[in-house]
C-alpha cells in the first residue's frame, strides 16, 4: 500500500500501538443473532461498567459478606487482585476462581505449575480469561486461597451497571474504581480488621487510574463544547484488519456470525472462522445488502468516519456507528480509538454508486416511516403510511413506487407486516393485540406527523425534541444526577408506558428497578408536574397519534358552550374507558422481541 503524505510507517506504528494487545472485545450478549453482540458498552474514556457483586464468607450465621463494584473490563488476575484487596488477604498467586456449575477453575497456572489434567474441571490461566466471558453468564463463583485456615467465599453476580454513581461526601459522582458498597461483619471480625471506608481509600488510590480516560476525555469534550471548534484527527493509521478484529471475538460468537452469513462453521478453529466471515463481509454483494440495512443517519456517520483514519470515539460516535461496528466495519481499540480499515474503505469505494445512495435513502426513510407508525398508531391503512412517505423533500412518488419500495424492504429488516390494505407493526401481533388497538381507536383521525418528527422518533425511540421530554430530561440530569445513556432509557421507557396508556406507577417501578431514588419531599413535588405535563404531550395509540391535550382542545372547540379548560390528567381522558392496550408482559429495549426474531427488541420491531 503507497503511504500517503504525513502518515506514519505502519510497522512503526503497529508497534508503539499494539494492536494485537489493544482491540476491543466485544463482550457477549445472551439470545442475540450475529454481530448484535453491543460491543462497546464499556469504553474507557466515556462510560465504565461494574460488575456488583455481593461476596459472603462460606459457613458464616448469619452471614458475613461484602458488597462490591468491581470494573468490567478486567482479565481474572486483576479480579483477584483486586478481591485479595477488598476481603484483606495478603497479596498471593496462590488463588483460585472456581465456577462450579461450568466445571471451569481458574487461577495463576504458571505460578502455581497447575496440573490442568486432573478431574473433570477446565482449568484456564488467569492473566488470558476476560471476566465478560463467564461473569456475563454465570450467577456465581468461589473464591479461594490455598493456604491453611483461610476462609471460601461465594461470591454472586448480581447485576452488571454502568457509569455506578456513588454518594461521597463531595456529592454523587461516577464510580471509577473497585469500591465496597455496604457490609455485614461481627463486632471482633477475625479476618476483617479495616473499614469499609478505609478499605474505599486504599483501592481508590491503587485502581482510581482506571478512570483517569474518564476524566481527560469529559474535559476534552467540554472544551470542544465550549470553543465550538472543529478538533485537529489524529493523523496516523493502525492498519487494522477485518481478520484480526474478528479474531478477537470468542469462538461461539463468531459461530453465531457464521451461521447468519450461511458459512459452514464444523471442524473450523477460532481463526479459519474469522478469515472466512471476514472474506464474507468484504463481499461486494454482502457489503451492499449490509448497507441497505442500515439507516441514512448511520450511513452518514460511516462516511465521516472512513475519512478519520484513527480517531478518539465519543458516546455519539459509538450509537451512530454501532451497526457497522458489530459487522466488522470498525475496529474498535481499548483506548477508545477507532479506524475504518483500508481493505472496508476499498470495498465500500467500489459499492458506492449514486444508485445505491439512493436506494439506501428510499428504504432508510421507508423504515423511519414504519417506526413512527408503529409507535403512534400501530395499526394504519397504507394509505396513510404514503402520506408520511410523501411529505418529505425528494420522496414525492406515486403509490405504486411507493409500494415497491416497501416490498424491497428485507424480512429480517421489515418491522411491520402487510395485512390487506393495513399495515401492522410486528410488536403488536401477539395476542392479536392489533385488534383490541383498532377497536378503542375507532373512527378517530390519523395524526400526520411532520417529517422531522418521524426523523427523531425513528432513531431515538420517543420525541427528543418535544419542550416537555427535553425538560424531564434536563430534571433527571441536574436533580437525580443521572447519565446520559440512562436517561435515554428512561425517556423511551416513559413514552412506551404513557403511548399505550400506562400508568404512573408503572414507570415509578421502573425507576426503582434502575436504582432511582428522590431524596426530598422536594424533588418529587418538581417531578410530578412534570410527568403530568409529559403525559400530556404524549402522542397515543389510543387517539391515533393526537396528544391528551390535542384531543382535549379539539373537543373543547367543538362543545356547543364555553367549557372550563380540562384539569390535566395522568389519564389521558377522564371519560375516556379503560381499556388493557399492552402485552400481557411489557418489553423494553433490551428485551428480546416478541415476534421472535431473536433479537434485542430496540434491533427489531422496536428499532430507533
Amino acid at each position: 500500500m503507497t503511504k500517503k503524505h504525513g502518515q506514519k510507517d505502519s510497522v512503526d506504528c503497529q508497534h508503539v500501538c499494539g494492536f494485537e494487545d489493544t482491540i476491543m472485545k466485544p463482550e457477549r450478549i445472551k439470545s442475540v443473532p450475529a454481530f448484535m453482540f453491543y460491543k462497546h458498552k464499556h469504553i474507557k474514556g466515556e462510560h465504565m461498567e461494574f460488575y456488583q457483586l455481593k461476596i459472603t464468607r462460606k459457613g458464616t450465621k448469619p452471614p458475613i459478606w461484602r458488597r462490591c463494584l468491581i470494573p468490567a473490563d478486567i482479565n481474572f488476575e486483576k479480579l483477584a487482585e483486586m478481591l485479595q484487596d477488598i476481603l484483606e488477604y495478603q497479596s498471593t498467586d496462590l488463588y483460585e476462581i472456581e465456577f462450579f456449575q461450568k466445571k471451569v477453575r481458574i487461577s495463576n497456572l504458571t505460578a502455581q505449575r497447575a496440573d490442568t489434567a486432573k478431574g473433570n474441571y477446565e482449568y484456564l490461566e488467569a492473566k488470558d480469561t476476560k471476566t465478560s466471558e463467564l461473569l456475563d453468564t454465570e450467577a456465581w463463583f468461589t473464591f479461594r486461597v490455598k493456604e491453611a485456615d483461610l476462609p471460601e467465599y461465594r461470591a454472586d453476580i448480581e447485576k452488571k451497571v454502568e457509569d455506578a454513581e456513588i454518594k461521597t461526601s463531595d456529592g454523587v459522582k461516577k464510580a471509577s474504581a473497585p469500591i465496597i458498597l455496604k457490609e455485614t461483619k461481627s463486632p471482633n471480625d477475625d479476618f476483617w480488621s479495616k473499614e469499609s471506608e478505609e478499605i474505599n481509600t486504599l483501592l481508590n488510590k491503587k485502581y482510581g487510574v482506571l478512570g483517569l480516560a474518564d476524566v481527560i476525555a469529559k474535559k476534552i469534550t467540554e472544551m470542544e463544547l465550549e470553543s465550538g471548534a472543529e478538533q485537529p484527527e489524529v493523523s496516523f493509521t493502525r492498519n487494522p484488519k477485518v481478520k484480526d478484529y474478528l479474531n478477537s471475538y470468542n469462538k461461539e460468537d463468531l459461530v453465531e456470525s457464521a451461521k447468519e452469513l450461511e458459512i459452514p462453521y464444523e471442524g473450523l478453529s477460532k481463526e479459519e472462522l474469522a478469515e472466512q466471515i471476514a472474506a464474507k463481509v468484504l463481499d461486494p454483494e454482502v457489503m451492499k445488502s449490509i448497507f441497505l440495512q442500515a439507516d441514512e443517519w448511520e450511513i452518514d456517520a460511516f462516511d465521516h468516519a472512513s475519512t478519520r483514519k484513527c480517531f478518539l470515539a465519543t458516546h455519539k460516535d459509538w450509537k451512530e456507528l454501532e451497526w457497522f461496528s458489530n459487522k466488522g466495519y470498525i475496529v474498535a481499540y481499548s483506548d477508545n480509538h477507532a479506524e475504518v480499515p483500508q481493505e472496508v474503505i476499498a470495498v465500500y469505494n467500489q459499492i458506492n454508486t449514486p444508485e445505491l445512495q439512493e436506494k439506501c435513502r428510499q428504504l432508510s426513510w421507508m423504515r423511519s416511516c414504519q417506526s413512527m407508525m408503529g409507535l403512534i398508531y400501530a395499526i394504519a391503512p397504507l394509505k396513510i403510511v404514503y402520506r408520511m412517505y410523501r411529505k418529505r423533500d425528494g420522496f414525492r412518488v406515486n403509490y405504486e413506487k411507493f409500494m415497491e419500495i416497501l416490498n424491497e424492504l428485507s424480512e429480517k429488516d421489515d418491522i411491520c407486516i402487510i395485512k390487506g390494505d393495513k399495515m401492522i407493526w410486528k410488536a403488536v401481533l401477539q395476542d392479536n393485540l392489533y385488534e383490541k388497538i383498532e377497536e378503542f381507536q375507532g373512527d378517530r383521525d390519523f395524526y400526520i406527523p411532520t417529517v422531522e418528527e418521524t426523523l427523531d422518533y425513528a432513531k431515538h425511540g420517543y420525541p427528543s425534541q418535544d419542550v416537555s421530554y427535553r425538560k424531564l430530561a434536563s430534571f433527571l440530569r441536574d436533580e437525580l444526577h443521572i447519565s446520559e445513556e440512562k436517561i435515554e432509557e428512561l425517556l423511551y421507557i416513559v413514552y412506551k408506558e404513557f403511548s399505550m396508556d400506562g400508568m404512573l406507577s408503572d414507570i415509578m417501578e421502573e425507576f426503582k428497578k434502575r436504582d432511582i431514588v428522590f431524596d426530598s419531599d422536594r424533588q418529587m413535588e418538581r417531578f410530578a408536574p412534570i410527568m403530568m405535563e409529559v403525559n400530556n404531550n404524549t402522542r397515543m395509540l389510543d387517539f391515533r397519534g393526537y396528544t391528551p391535550n390535542e384531543v382535549s382542545r379539539a373537543e373543547q372547540a367543538a362543545a356547543p358552550a364555553p367549557v372550563a379548560p380540562a384539569m390535566p390528567s395522568f389519564v389521558p381522558m377522564a371519560n375516556t374507558p379503560t381499556v388493557n392496550m399492552q402485552p400481557k408482559k411489557k418489553v423494553y429495549p433490551n428485551d428480546p422481541c416478541p415476534c421472535g426474531s431473536g433479537k434485542k427488541y430496540k434491533k427489531c420491531c422496536g428499532r430507533n
